[in-house]
Formats: structure tokens, sequence, C-alpha cells
């Protein structure tokens, strides 16, 4: 039977371990003391038992998952095929706490690190072993959502990256094989869902509200990008959207908003605090994030192509119909935005399109992945619609990359 050394055994770590057990492998379970690992072996138990009450699994399976989970320690992990950290986002920290293992581990086991934000190849060689080091970055709630992104580091071998990417799938995941650089794919593409969105609001184009019917109404996004930032975190969020704009030497495409930022600083981090572009407190979410007084310029200008826009790319055309100009130009600047993003990291060698589709989709949910959406809307549209935007929209951020879209038109 398989075995995999989890260090760290919060939310990720645990979701993970229970993940592994799942599939059939034996989990040494790490963290700082064993009520830290009791704990989280409980909280796996709990969901086990969840999952046997409402019939998706059944008492024997999930037994014997349980039992696959043991509390360990770094002396443990002599017979471990692979290793996964998942504790907090400091280099430093990851770099000390990994160490120790090394010396305990196989020579032949791969070490994962389920970091979301910092560089696999920074960690591979602050452990002077990087070619077996490996991103294998899950989503949480890990038992829940699909994606594992890949990340390959400077010098990680091409057998570790394929059987990082072999084990993943055999958990059940979809895998996204993409490069290390700032954001990976889905922290980088979906900036502008939230970017976009707030300058839609600033610009005094329409309301939260309207913004986020027109995305879900349109576009078939579960949550609109108000809702799901309220969700998230503001503070989190815009910490995100700083980093990676930072990392990527400040492109105008991915600038933070001030107001998003105010949001943050002011305290309104969304749901986690009762209020942010929403209230929470009472029975249904009101927005109190209002847009400004005055009215935003060039709507005329885009009235047309966004209502062309919107039937090419809706799946629900008397949605798109009905929805006013205001929320039709805002649907498409949204859209445009995730669509072109997805071509500049493609470009940027950050991923194919074929992986930054799949991790659209089982990563943020997307009802399609940005290259399969410009490909159903058509290269001459999408070119029409980039154009039209550089041409209405103040600031740079329509402008397409120097190469064709990762060959979105074919």
């Amino acid at each position: 039977m398989p075995t995999v050394g989890i260090l760290g055994a919060g939310a990720m770590g645990a979701g993970i371990a229970q993940v592994a057990a799942t599939a059939g492998w034996t989990v040494r379970l790490i963290d700082v003391d064993v009520e830290t690992v009791a704990a989280a072996i409980q909280g796996v138990q709990a969901r086990l038992d969840r999952a046997v009450g409402k019939g998706r699994m059944d008492t024997a399976a999930a037994a014997e998952t349980l039992s696959r989970l043991q509390a360990s320690t770094i002396t443990d992990l002599g017979d471990c095929d692979l290793f996964i950290e998942a504790i907090v986002e400091d280099l430093d920290i990851k770099a000390s706490a990994v160490a120790p293992a090394i010396d305990v581990l196989p020579a032949d086991a791969i070490i994962a690190t389920n970091t979301s934000s910092l560089s696999v190849g920074d960690l591979g060689a602050r452990l002077d072993a990087g070619d077996r080091v490996c991103g294998m970055h899950f989503f949480n709630p890990a038992p829940i959502m699909k994606l594992v992104e890949v990340v390959r580091g400077r010098e990680t071998r091409d057998d570790v990256v394929d059987r990082v990417a072999e084990i993943a799938s055999s958990w059940g995941k979809q895998v996204a094989r993409c490069a290390d650089t700032p954001g990976f794919i889905v922290n980088r593409v979906a900036r502008p869902y939230y970017l976009e969105a707030f300058r839609c609001l600033e610009d005094g184009l329409a309301d939260a509200a309207s913004i986020d019917a027109a995305m879900k109404t349109i576009g078939g996004f579960r949550m609109g990008p108000f809702e799901l930032t309220d969700f998230i975190g503001h503070d989190v969020n815009t910490a995100t959207t700083r980093t990676v704009w930072e990392q990527w030497d400040r492109p105008a495409r991915l600038l933070p908003s001030h107001t998003q930022e105010q949001l943050a600083a002011e305290g309104n981090l969304g749901r986690k605090t009762g209020c942010g572009v929403y209230d929470w407190s009472g029975a249904e979410p009101m927005a109190v994030l209002r847009p400004p007084q005055e009215a935003a310029t060039g709507v005329e200008a885009l009235s047309d192509i966004a209502a062309r826009l919107c039937l090419a790319a809706t799946s629900n055309a008397e949605a798109a119909k009905k929805a006013s100009s205001s929320q039709q130009i805002a649907f498409m600047r949204v859209l445009a935005a995730v669509l072109n993003e997805a071509a500049w990291a493609a470009s940027d060698g950050v991923a194919d399109p074929d992986d930054i589709d799949i991790a659209m989709r089982a990563g943020v949910n997307y009802p399609k992945g940005p290259f399969e959406w410009w490909r159903s809307i058509g290269e001459d549209l999408m070119g029409e619609v980039l154009a039209a935007l550089r041409e209405n929209v103040q600031a740079d951020r329509f402008s397409r990359p120097p190469e064709a879209p990762g060959d979105a038109s074919h």
C-alpha cells in the first residue's frame, strides 16, 4: 500500500489527508503536537460520518479510510513514497520544517509543496533537492474541490512531474500542469474577474448587485464577482491581487482596486465580518457599496458590440436580451478581461491553453474554460471586442499579448 507523509494538520493538510486515505493510501499526518493531529483526524471522521449519513459512502469504506490515517512524527517517514508540505505560506518556515524530513525520507521519495503563492524552485533550492520537489497545489476544501495544479520547479525532473500528476489523478482530481510563476494559473487568470468588476463599479457603469446578476444570468457563473470577494474575504483577495500584480511587474491589467483595498483597510472584509460590498446581517444580503453619482462615459459607443458579445457568449439568450445595456457592457468588460488574461498567461508560458481551461473550470467553477469560451465567441468578434475596449475604456487593460492568444482561435 503506498504511503504519503503530510506535514500540517490544519484545514488544508487534513483535507489532503482525507483525499489520500479515501484513495487507499496510508497517511502519516504530522504537526507540531499530537493534539493538533488528533483534532484533525477527528475532523476527518466527522466529515466521513456525514458522508455516510448522506449515502455518499458506506460505513465499511468510511472505517477503512479512517484506519489509514496515522498520527505520526518526522521519524516515521522512512517508507513514504510521497511527502506533502501543507503549512503556513512562509518560505523560511517551510524550508526549516521540511529539512528534517529530507534525512528520513527514502532517496527517491517525491517532495511536494501545497504552496499557493511561493516559488517551488526556491523551496527546492533551499532544501538542496530541487530535482524531486514539485508543487501540488490543492484548493480548499481539498475533499470537495477537484483541481490540483501540478507545478514544475526550475529543477524538477520530468518523471517527478509525471508521477505527481498520476497520483493526483488517481486521487480523483483534475490536473492542470503549469510553470513556477506568480499565482500559477488560477490565482493569476481569475484576477480580472474581481478587478474589472470593481472598475465597472468605480466608473459608475452599474451597481454591484446588477453586475453580479449579469455575470450569473448571462455568463452562467455560480457567484458574481462581488459576492465571491465577500465570500473569500477582501483581505485575502487584495493580498493575492497585490502579490500577483507586483511579481508580474505591475501590468495595468492587474492593478489592485483602490475601492477594494479601502474595504480591506476599513475592516469590511465580507461575510466573515458581516459587511463588505454587501451587508450580510439580514435575511438577504444588501449591497451597501455604491457607484459614484456620475454616469459612466462611453456607454453608447459600446452598447452594440456588448449586446452582440452577450448573445455569442451566453447559453441563456433570453437573459442576455433582457439585461440592461449597462449590464451587458459590464459583462463584456469582465469576461473579456478574464479571457485576455488567460491569453497573456499562455503567452507568458504559464501553462498550455488546455491546462488553463481545466484549471479555471475545476478550480473556480467557471462554466467554460477561457480558451473554450474564446473559440465559441469567435476570433473575429473577440478581436472587435478587445479593440473597442481599448478605444473606449481608460488604462491599457485590454491590450493583447504579443503573440496570438495561445491559438485561442483554433
